[in-house]
């Protein structure tokens, strides 16, 4: 009884026991889980791929630069044409000014030299109406102040109109007495009785004269003539 007792005990340790004594190494399950929350470093993951690269802070900063540069270039473009602009209508300011400031100086030296002109009026009668002669101290005396004044204000550009001898231009004399002649003095100069001036290129008096009319002349210039005349004498 006891041998059989042995042989059994040989046999049940002799045989693997159906319990598996506990392992250290991770079971089936933990495996399992390993694999799905394990991450391969090697590949980069799929949201990564999806997901846009994040711009740089420098290039904001450059289109933000960009656009203040140009926007100072047009700004100084516009100032410059406005000062442009400016200085043009400056220019012509200037010369307007200057314009008219010259012509009122011309004007105004115009009607000056006109009040002088019934002094050398009187001085040219007074030399005249002396009935002296050439050689009188009196009227060399007359005669030198009448040239002095004459080379004077002829500095300042006063001319003397020429009359006899010359034709009869309608902007520069006034005919006071018109007389027949032939045909070869027709329009023509006979006397002055008053003299005529021209103050730069300006008449500031007619001369008044004595004009001939050939015996060919038209009655329409008889008639111009004796218009001229009328209104001269009124």
């Amino acid at each position: 009884m006891s041998a059989r007792k042995g042989r059994k005990r040989e046999q049940e340790d002799a045989e693997p026991s159906s319990e598996a004594p506990p392992s250290a190494s991770p079971s089936h399950d933990e495996i399992e889980i390993l694999e799905v929350t394990g991450v391969n470093e090697t590949e980069t993951p799929e949201r990564d791929h999806a997901r846009p690269m994040a711009s740089s802070p420098v290039e904001p900063a450059a289109q933000v630069a960009t656009a203040e540069l140009e926007e100072a270039i047009r700004e100084r473009d516009r100032l410059h044409d406005l000062s442009q602009r400016q200085q043009a209508e400056f220019d012509n300011f200037r010369k307007r000014a200057d314009r008219d400031a010259s012509q009122r100086r011309l004007t105004d030296a115009a009607e000056l030299i006109r009040r002088l002109l019934p002094v050398l009026d009187n001085l040219e009668s007074a030399v005249t109406a002396s009935g002296a002669p050439t050689d009188d101290p009196v009227r060399r005396g007359l005669d030198l102040i009448q040239k002095q004044m004459l080379d004077l204000l002829g500095k300042e550009g006063l001319a003397v109109i020429a009359t006899v001898g010359t034709r009869f231009d309608p902007a520069q004399h006034e005919a006071v007495e018109v007389v027949r002649g032939d045909a070869g003095n027709d329009g023509m100069i006979l006397a002055e009785m008053r003299k005529g001036y021209m103050f730069k290129d300006r008449l500031i008096r007619a001369a008044l004269v004595r004009v001939a009319i050939g015996e060919g002349a038209s009655g329409e210039r008889q008639e111009t003539a004796a218009a001229a005349v009328s209104r001269t004498g009124s």
